[in-house]
């Protein structure tokens, strides 16, 4: 299960998501593309890095939960 703590969040997606504005919007700008369009980008952006990194975690907890089933954790 995943835990929403709430200085997780700060400390680990809103950093992810000003990165994210900044550099689609810079981008955008500086090739003069629309403002819809820069909008979408980061939209789409949000969503893309947002999945990878909820699957990481996903991935991770599924990982360290079958190695406890089969004992490794204590050999690792």
């Amino acid at each position: 299960m995943i835990n929403f703590d709430k200085k997780v969040i700060l400390k680990k997606w809103v950093p992810i998501i000003v990165i994210i504005f900044t550099v689609s919007s810079v981008l955008g700008l500086l090739l003069g593309v629309p403002g819809s369009q820069i909008l979408s980008a980061i939209v789409i952006s949000l969503i893309l890095i947002s999945s990878a990194l909820l699957f990481q975690m996903v991935g991770r907890n599924r990982f360290d939960n079958q190695n406890d089933k089969m004992g490794l954790s204590k050999c690792l």
